[in-house]
């Protein structure tokens, strides 16, 4: 028989502190990232951010996120039915063009409430920054 202290659960824990200790671990992550980057010069940065086909200034923008920061675009193309994996094959250079912006934008808790409440409403069209690409991929029948 389990004790009522094994069974019991802690509110705080869950709701506040599991939270907090989370944003903390992806904050330290970021600022790892943005000091690795800082390490290195502006000619090394520019090189570097040529090489994955970005700007300097998007370069340490994107270093200033998480890791899950395009987490949404995975759900958005899901509702749309359409395959990550497929565009990781078909089309790798629009996906991680979609993954910038997503990182990027700053409509996500719009767009997180969106695709939670009914992601097949039309709105995300007017906020979302890859809907033109989204829209003609979904229009070409990339399928999961």
């Amino acid at each position: 028989m389990k004790s009522n202290a094994t069974q019991a659960r802690w509110p705080v824990i869950d709701n506040v502190i599991s939270p907090l200790a989370e944003w903390w671990r992806r904050h330290a992550i970021i600022r790892e990232n943005l000091a690795d980057l800082r390490a290195f010069g502006p000619e090394e940065t520019a090189r570097m951010a040529q090489d994955v086909g970005l700007a300097p200034g998007d370069l340490r923008e994107l270093a200033g996120h998480s890791d899950g920061a395009a987490g949404l675009l995975a759900k958005r193309l899901a509702t749309l039915g359409l395959s990550e994996a497929e565009l990781v094959a078909t089309a790798p250079a629009e996906l991680r063009d979609m993954e910038r912006l997503c990182t990027l934008c700053r409509a996500k808790g719009r767009c997180a409430h969106d695709l939670a409440t009914d992601p097949d409403d039309p709105v995300w069209h007017r906020y979302c920054p890859n809907e033109q690409t989204l829209t003609s991929l979904a229009r070409a029948g990339v399928e999961r």
